[in-house]
């Protein structure tokens, strides 16, 4: 029986890469949300492995990428993620970003535009002023580690069901939800890591009229009962960025990729090929 086909690590000491895909494939570079890791995008490495040579990178902090040092700002670790890509030789990316990972994406395509091909924002974090406010707890001087201690605490029921649940899941609700929750466990050791990377969130607040400024060609995609980032705001953001697009997955919440990967790979597929 043939091996079926699955993403690879790359082997780097300071930063976490998986890839997937023939090495001549147009490069799409998938960048994960808070308490994630790279391996939430396996469904759509493995979706794209026809044409596309995907990399998904651990965030600084997460999973197989040290913390290394602080960043005081988005744009600092904007400029993280222009160095990795020169190391992978990437010069013109698809740039994917989830959430938090997102908020990433933009930064880095209004900074370094000759990087980014197109861009694709998924439940993306922008509007951070109107994050929910448990967000905002973490940055607290007084409780901001225990918020997050109580978040990882509360997530370990759910997390040990999802270790059960494949990364080349078929989509649905609870069985990907559950497998998030592991990946939070399993990848999200450093609770200063994830403190951090929500403090440069909530101080990068970018609005319709920043992304105005970004050359590439932008897709909204997100899910219509989304409880983090709610559907109004991506319609909101796509009605005011002229040319950009959106696609909604009306029964979806915040993570459309896991929800429906079928529909999300056609999604990709289709804005990729009509620009």
């Amino acid at each position: 029986m043939a091996a079926i086909s699955k993403p690879n690590p790359l082997h780097f000491s300071d930063v976490g890469v998986m890839t997937h895909g023939p090495q001549d494939g147009e490069p799409v570079v998938l960048l994960h949300g808070w308490g994630a890791s790279k391996e939430l995008w396996w469904n759509t490495m493995i979706g794209l492995e026809a044409g596309y040579r995907c990399y998904s990178i651990d965030l600084p902090g997460t999973g197989d990428t040290p913390l290394g040092h602080r960043f005081e700002s988005m744009s600092q670790m904007a400029g993280w993620l222009r160095s990795i890509c020169e190391r992978l030789k990437l010069d013109k990316v698809t740039l994917i970003g989830h959430s938090l990972g997102g908020n990433l994406a933009a930064q880095t395509a209004l900074d370094y535009p000759d990087l980014v091909r197109r861009l694709i924002l998924v439940d993306a974090a922008l509007a951070t002023q109107s994050l929910p406010r448990r967000v905002y707890w973490t940055q607290s001087p007084v409780y901001g580690m225990q918020a997050i201690k109580a978040c990882k605490a509360a997530a370990v029921p759910l997390a040990t069901a999802g270790l059960r649940v494949p990364h080349n899941h078929t989509g649905g609700h609870w069985g990907p939800f559950a497998r998030r929750a592991a990946l939070f466990i399993s990848a999200n050791k450093n609770d200063a890591a994830l403190q951090m990377q929500l403090k440069l969130l909530c101080g990068n607040p970018l609005t319709a009229e920043r992304l105005r400024d970004i050359a590439a060609p932008i897709l909204f995609v997100h899910g219509g009962l989304d409880g983090v980032i709610p559907v109004a705001t991506a319609k909101a953001y796509a009605a005011d960025v002229p040319g950009s697009r959106i696609q909604l997955f009306p029964t979806s919440h915040h993570c459309p990729m896991d929800h429906d990967p079928p529909g999300f790979i056609e999604t990709l597929r289709s804005f990729i090929a009509e620009t």
